[in-house]
């Protein structure tokens, strides 16, 4: 996995701390809540970024458009957001 900038990170953090991998998803519009306005345009983009890079995926869905973190990637996703948050807790899978 390549390394993140921190907009791909804040993504990240937000989907990694609510356990969306695989099948359980989060809706794009809920997911970018609770961020400054002016700061949206960036995070779309890093949003953007992560789903060409198959880092996360993307879900349609009846209310709109979901995305989550494949499954496979949890330890590298992990990782890479340890060096950008070192307070992270490791996932019970790790330990």
């Amino acid at each position: 996995m390549r390394g993140l900038t921190s907009e791909e990170a804040a993504v990240l953090l937000k989907l990694y701390r609510r356990r969306k991998f695989g099948a359980n998803h989060i809706l794009v519009d809920n997911l970018l809540s609770g961020r400054p306005p002016e700061r949206l345009a960036d995070l779309r983009r890093a949003l953007e970024r992560l789903e060409r890079d198959a880092i996360v995926t993307r879900k349609p869905t009846r209310h709109g458009t979901a995305v989550s973190i494949p499954p496979h990637l949890g330890r590298e996703v992990y990782e890479e957001l340890s060096r950008h948050y070192p307070f992270l807790p490791r996932p019970p899978w790790l330990r």
